[in-house]
């Protein structure tokens, strides 16, 4: 069975263990280790508990004071190879919630796993790879397994991007529901978070390219994102509480694009004016300062606007109808972006 660890602050730094080890026993006595551990280590005593009948409570030998000792006299206790071995097994287990929990004040369980107990099932693999991930092992750890089963560290190294890739997409549902971060202003806008999770649009990129490092005058995107393929793409956000399109009323069926849209793909249009006008130029200046061979060969551009997670069929239709109609840009909504980045976690899995 796996080890129920409980340790209860007594002081400053230090906590007591609560369960006694017990490190050897026979019907009518036994040796206990009751530890302690503090930020400096483990420490403890060894108690000798003797009982008059197996239906008795565990009690200690009578304590005897060692400083009543004289010169030549001395206390043996006898430690035999397999009390050796679970002190050494007990002192182990505390050295590892030490190492990875320090010193926590108050009450606390833990949970130590008997390695012989796991079975790993293809029910519960999952969830015993996220333990493992979840425990923020240092690098000599993964290091050393490495060594010795590179597949398998493969596969844990996947698993842990996965992990990492699911709590981004968490992270923007979130955003999404509390509202108030800005387009472009702080750390925390939209630009700034989208810009470092671009992977939910569906493509790898490399390294961004900043505008102010190329030394490019004019009318340019702040940054550039070169895809694996050696293309461009550009992305102009805006906020999700912005309104995409509305009905024309002029027209049955028929709809138009916001203001807050048309200036963004007035934006955008001009962006690409500009980097067709000056595509050599800009080439051979990402190539000076990243060391990219890219090809500026018609950028694809995206801009995420507004959010359709309310919206009816016909509206997301008239959508689709009104993004067939631009050339090389795409409208992108924020619930499409949180689709995207699920589907690719999905498909990956």
């Amino acid at each position: 069975m796996d080890d129920i660890i409980t340790t209860k602050s007594i002081g400053a730094g230090i906590e007591e263990v609560e369960e006694d080890f017990i490190l050897s026993e026979e019907p009518m006595s036994r040796l206990v280790f009751h530890a302690q551990i503090h930020q400096k280590g483990i420490r403890g005593k060894i108690i000798r508990q003797r009982r008059d009948s197996k239906n008795d409570s565990w009690i200690p030998d009578e304590a005897i004071d060692i400083r009543t000792l004289g010169k030549k006299e001395s206390i043996n206790l006898d430690v035999n190879t397999e009390a050796v071995k679970n002190l050494y097994l007990a002192i182990l287990k505390l050295a590892n919630i030490l190492k990875q929990r320090g010193i926590e004040y108050g009450e606390h369980k833990y949970a130590v796993v008997n390695s012989a107990s796991v079975i790993i099932t293809a029910e519960n693999k999952v969830a015993y790879i996220k333990k493992i991930l979840e425990a923020g092992y240092d690098e000599d750890v993964w290091t050393n397994l490495a060594e010795s089963n590179p597949s398998l560290v493969t596969k844990l190294s996947y698993a842990r991007i996965q992990d990492a890739k699911q709590k981004i997409v968490e992270e923007l549902d979130s955003r999404l529901k509390t509202g108030g971060f800005s387009e472009t202003l702080g750390d925390n806008s939209w630009q700034r978070w989208i810009y470092k999770n671009n992977w939910l649009f569906g493509v790898n990129y490399k390294k961004p390219i900043e505008k102010t490092k190329i030394n490019i005058t004019g009318i340019m995107p702040d940054y550039l994102f070169p895809t694996l393929d050696g293309f461009v793409d550009i992305l102009e956000i805006k906020l999700p509480d912005d309104e995409v399109i509305v009905k024309d009323t002029s027209h049955i069926g028929s709809w138009r694009w916001t203001p807050e849209t048309n200036t963004a793909i007035g934006q955008v249009v001009n962006y690409l004016g500009e980097i067709d006008r000056l595509r050599l130029e800009i080439e051979r200046n990402v190539k000076t300062q990243y060391r990219y061979d890219v090809s500026l060969l018609k950028p694809r551009a995206y801009i995420l606007i507004g959010n359709n997670a309310s919206w009816a069929n016909d509206k997301k239709e008239g959508l689709r109808k009104m993004n067939h109609a631009l050339h090389g840009i795409e409208v992108l909504t924020y619930k499409d972006l949180l689709d995207r980045g699920n589907q690719a976690i999905n498909i990956e899995l």
